[in-house]
């Protein structure tokens, strides 16, 4: 998809949640998305190689000199915040450090210009509020979960064997991953070259570990395909809750081991579409909350001896009622 095409699918969803009313909602954009937009990614390669190249004076006039003419434009059109950080310092591989670049501030800016047109042509009357946050490092800061302890774990263990038996070459890799049993992963090498590809480095082709990109045919997209047009208008979520160390979901596996079902989430979204055309958008049909919330449902709290042998007496100051008929029924329990 070009850049224009993503702006007007994007806009296109907006629109349609504002049709029924959900002036809101969520966009996830991936790291590194920009540089897969057509016309981005030539642009960032010409910038590239330019830049592999000493040169003196001022590097945005170099720059834009160096370009061809459909890539100028494109530079020229790009808000300077975003065609400045096309600039920044070089990766150690002498690329555009994508990470960098705020993508999300750039479509947004698109957006608004799209969003103004269509709110002119009275196609659209909703309200476009944008936030931003970048979440490239806090993504990566939560507590590791049992997984992540006994997998890194595993895999350190697997390179002193493999440094012991002087195998070189080789990366550290631990298979059978689904067994929630960490003694029934296999531990093997994995020689390097099998992952490598060649890729541009400082203007010139080298060998270098492959990226891993999403699989078009993987498990994990063809499970998202399935869904993502209902999940773009329904209100589809499933909160996980923390992470646990014990009890309900302490060893859950996640998706990137374990791609989820996509007849699982076509079925979950029917059931919340019928949840949502039922007039009660709150309510939540308790089959589809995550394991961590069923298992907090079904709590029965103990009460203290206190309690029980004592002779006390509660006073309601207010009064409350429930959101949702399944809330009613778990109190009345």
């Amino acid at each position: 998809m070009t850049l224009s095409q993503v702006t007007n699918h994007v806009a296109d969803i907006i629109c349609g949640r504002s049709q029924i009313g959900k002036n809101y909602g969520v966009i996830l954009v991936p790291e590194g998305l920009i540089e897969f937009i057509p016309e981005m990614g030539t642009l960032i390669m010409e910038i590239n190689d330019i830049l592999a190249k000493p040169f003196e004076g001022e590097i945005r006039k170099y720059v834009t000199k160096s370009l061809t003419q459909a890539s100028r434009d494109l530079f020229n059109f790009l808000p300077q915040s975003i065609s400045n950080q096309l600039l920044l310092d070089r990766d150690p591989h002498g690329n555009v450090q994508v990470s960098k670049i705020d993508t999300e501030k750039l479509l947004i800016l698109l957006l608004q210009t799209e969003l103004r047109k269509r709110r002119a042509a009275k196609t659209f009357s909703g309200k476009f509020k944008p936030l931003s946050n970048f979440f490239g490092y806090e993504g990566r800061c939560a507590l590791p979960s049992n997984f992540d302890a006994q997998y890194c774990y595993s895999l350190g263990l697997n390179a002193a064997v493999l440094i012991r038996e002087g195998l070189s070459g080789y990366m550290s890799c631990i298979k059978n991953l689904t067994d929630k049993n960490p003694t029934n992963w296999t531990a093997a090498g994995c020689p390097l070259p099998t992952m490598m590809g060649i890729e541009k480095r400082h203007g010139a082709n080298k060998p270098v570990i492959s990226k891993a990109l999403v699989r078009l045919d993987g498990g994990m997209f063809k499970a998202y395909e399935a869904v993502r047009d209902m999940w773009a208008m329904l209100d589809a979520y499933k909160s996980p809750g923390p992470i646990q160390f014990q009890g309900a979901a302490s060893d859950e596996i996640n998706f990137m081991v374990q791609p989820p079902s996509a007849e699982v989430l076509i079925a979950e979204a029917k059931r919340m579409q019928e949840m949502e055309q039922s007039g009660n958008r709150l309510a939540r049909d308790p089959t589809l909350l995550s394991e961590l919330s069923q298992s907090r449902v079904k709590d029965v709290a103990t009460i203290p001896t206190q309690f029980e042998k004592g002779n006390i007496t509660v006073n309601a100051v207010k009064k409350y009622f429930p959101l949702t008929e399944h809330a009613g029924e778990v109190i009345s329990e």
